[in-house]
């Protein structure tokens, strides 16, 4: 009899979707919310406006939040299959800066 071999859960991601990373960082809320605020023109990525969600980015991009009366700017650092706790999200991403 042959086994079937488990596939590891942890697979390594190359690439994931702007909305999906920002709503598993927990940067925003829902994915919908996230959805919402790309299409609104608020969300660079390597300081190009980006207004689809579905727009891929990779570890080392640099990701900019433009909010009402601030301007936060990430650095990507990894991905996650899944939404993580507070904690475990902070190492997906580094803050550079708040303006």
């Amino acid at each position: 009899m042959n086994k079937v071999k488990s596939i590891d859960k942890k697979i390594l991601l190359s690439e994931q979707r702007i909305d999906n990373w920002l709503f598993r960082t927990r940067i925003l809320k829902s994915r919908a919310k996230a959805q919402k605020i790309i299409s609104e023109g608020l969300i660079k990525v390597n300081k190009i406006k980006i207004e689809k969600s579905s727009i891929k980015i990779k570890v080392g991009d640099i990701v900019t939040l433009i909010e009402v009366n601030k301007i936060i700017i990430f650095s990507v650092e990894n991905f996650a299959n899944k939404r993580l706790s507070a904690k475990k999200a902070t190492r997906l991403y580094k803050e550079i800066k708040i303006v």
